[in-house]
């Protein structure tokens, strides 16, 4: 099982933000009748007091908080709660029993789910009483909803009523970059950027700017924009990074890499340049070597810098220098010794240099890390209960996935733990465990009823696999995953019209599915019939994937099959060599002994049993050639 744990992003934050269980995409609770108490002190508000703090949709601390000009697109409603002064006069506003009614029936449709229904009805009583308030809920509602259709109209009368609102002007700025609208956005970033200046605050302003600049749908038409925004700041670093970003979003690599060592060259101290230029660096023709040489450099120049000491470790890792890699990871653990991104990655590099009880080591250490230090802990147990399973010590592994909670990393946890508890015998536990698992969507349902085939298959229950995922195709009759699990199944129990039906679906949803060509021409290929279609499908796979060990061999055995030995020997020689498994073993060598070249059919044999001896196919072609281990 290959490791499924990418290099953490950084050594202090590492999985800091990793998946604690998907956030619902629902509105915080809302006392409605104590809104409607400030709602009513809010709207009874004489014109120009001062006094109203933006409550026109309840407390600020229970209700989504405004957007930002970086946060406001549907992917990021109301991801930070800005406090700012009541700067726009306030109009005198009646609170009338029909005004009244409407609040309190749209803060109750807000929490049953009717988001969008919400924001049209406090859209509609903004526009009536002019107050910006009201304008500002219906677009943190709509926001909520990730209806840009609704929250563009909200946030411009808001900025109409409000226009001297940080808040206001940020969330309409950001909303018109997001849907290309660049034009109206422009003199008001040129507004921001100008007072900026003023208040020395072109940093942070840029910071922003670029987040909100790389989601724009014309990346090339941003970064044009961004040009002359930043024409007059060519000596501020960044601004250079901010025009890096937008840049290499624009998928101009070469750019990014100039603006971000330009950046550098401006403050040779900037860590935060270094990092961004290696980045860029990477992904221009001077490739990982320029990248390494670029942040070797930094580091001898700072060498308390750990963000570029991490980012160069894990450049030196890519490259596969894991002693120089490793070197330089222990360099900045020493510097920060309770990091859990640094040990996080010496876990990676330890296991990807074959040395599981070291990563066993990283690991502890991460996860007896003090409970302040900010860390994500499910990506170590899962990592864990991997090491342990293939220690063989299952019993471990399977405590180990059981800690880990609701996110990313629950599901890969949990099919794990199911399949290792039907090794152990224990299939209905299994089942029922996979089975009582709540699930978000179809895609995550499936999963899980593929680790029940799974179980199923492995316990020597085929038709029962083929059973459950029989009954789930009908229910999801077009989910190419399922169809592909059915037909594997179908095949296994000699079901070849269904395999057939279920590929053919698949191939007919998805033409581009080179496995299901390639599944359906190698199970003719290995009853040897329909051979000419057989290979007519695997060269359509091989068309689609032309480096897949898999579809190679498939190709090899086609061959075989049709008494082209050498040709064969050639196909299955190449798949053998990326990717050396048993049952490509086997094919081979059945190819060189028919190709009159034995002794090296029994080297290939004998190799791969060392490797795998447990392998079905494998073990079967040495009985049927009487050849000893």
């Amino acid at each position: 099982m290959k490791s499924p744990h990418p290099a953490a992003d950084s050594p202090k934050h590492a999985h800091a933000t990793a998946a604690a269980g998907e956030r619902p995409r629902t509105l915080p609770k809302l006392a409605v009748l104590a809104a409607a108490a400030l709602l009513a002190s809010a709207c009874a508000a004489p014109s120009g007091t001062g006094q109203a703090t933006g409550k026109a949709g309840g407390d600020a601390a229970t209700r989504p908080p405004a957007a930002s000009a970086a946060d406001a697109t549907p992917q990021n409603a109301s991801a930070r709660a800005t406090a700012e002064p009541a700067a726009d006069a306030l109009p005198q506003v009646d609170l009338t029993p029909q005004l009244m009614f409407q609040l309190l029936a749209s803060e109750i449709a807000a929490q049953r789910g009717e988001v969008g229904s919400a924001a049209a009805t406090y859209l509609s009583m903004a526009r009536q009483t002019r107050d910006p308030r009201l304008a500002r809920r219906a677009t943190e509602l709509a926001l909520a909803e990730r209806s840009l259709d609704h929250a563009l109209p909200a946030a411009e009368l808001w900025h109409e009523l409000s226009p001297n609102s940080p808040i206001a002007t940020q969330t309409i700025e950001s909303l018109w970059i997001s849907t290309g609208r660049l034009a109206d956005a422009e003199p008001l970033l040129r507004a921001r950027l100008d007072k900026a200046r003023t208040d020395r605050r072109l940093p942070e302003t840029y910071s922003l700017l670029q987040r909100t600049l790389t989601r724009a749908p014309d990346r090339k038409a941003a970064l044009a924009m961004l040009e002359r925004l930043a024409a007059p700041d060519a000596s501020v670093p960044a601004a250079r990074l901010a025009l890096a970003a937008v840049a290499h979003a624009a998928d101009d690599a070469v750019r990014a890499a100039a603006e971000a060592e330009a950046a550098l060259k401006l403050d040779p101290r900037d860590e935060d340049a270094a990092v961004a230029a290696a980045r860029y660096v990477a992904q221009t023709p001077r490739g990982s070597a320029g990248a390494i040489a670029l942040l070797e450099s930094f580091v001898k120049r700072e060498p308390k810098a750990i963000e570029a000491r991490f980012s160069l470790a894990r450049l030196l890792a890519a490259a596969g220098r894991s002693d120089d890699a490793r070197a330089q990871f222990e360099t900045a653990l020493k510097q920060e010794p309770d990091s859990p991104g640094i040990l996080f990655s010496l876990a990676q590099l330890a296991y990807q240099t074959k040395q599981p009880k070291v990563a066993e080591d990283y690991l502890r250490r991460y996860l007896e890390l003090p409970a302040q230090v900010q860390r994500d802990n499910d990506p170590a147990y899962l990592f864990m209960g991997q090491l342990s399973e293939e220690a063989g010590r299952t019993a471990d592994a399977i405590d180990w996935y059981a800690r880990v909670r609701r996110g990313e990393q629950f599901l890969p946890a949990l099919t794990r733990r199911a399949v290792l508890l039907g090794k152990l015998g224990r299939v209905d536990e299994a089942r029922d465990l996979l089975r009582s698992t709540s699930v978000g969507s179809v895609r995550e349902r499936v999963q899980l009823t593929a680790a029940e085939a799974q179980v199923l298959r492995e316990a020597g229950r085929d038709a029962d696999a083929y059973t459950v995922l029989a009954q789930a195709l009908e229910r999801n009759p077009e989910n190419p995953e399922l169809l592909y699990d059915h037909a594997m199944a179908a095949e296994r129990v000699d079901k070849l019209d269904a395999m057939e039906a279920s590929l053919r679906k698949l191939i007919a949803l998805r033409p581009d599915y080179a496995h299901a060509y390639n599944a359906l021409g190698y199970t003719f290929a290995e009853r040897n019939i329909r051979l000419d279609e057989a290979q007519a499908l695997i060269e359509k796979a091989l068309e689609l994937a032309p480096n897949d060990a898999h579809v190679i061999d498939s190709m090899g055995w086609v061959l075989f099959r049709r008494g082209q030995f050498a040709a064969a020997v050639e196909q299955l020689q190449k798949a053998y060599k990326l990717r050396p498994e048993a049952e490509i073993a086997a094919h081979l060598g059945e190819a060189l002994w028919q190709a009159g070249r034995a002794e090296d059919a029994q080297r290939v044999w004998r190799e791969a049993s060392a490797r795998e001896p447990g392998n079905k196919v494998l073990n079967e072609t040495l009985a049927r050639f009487k050849i000893t281990r």
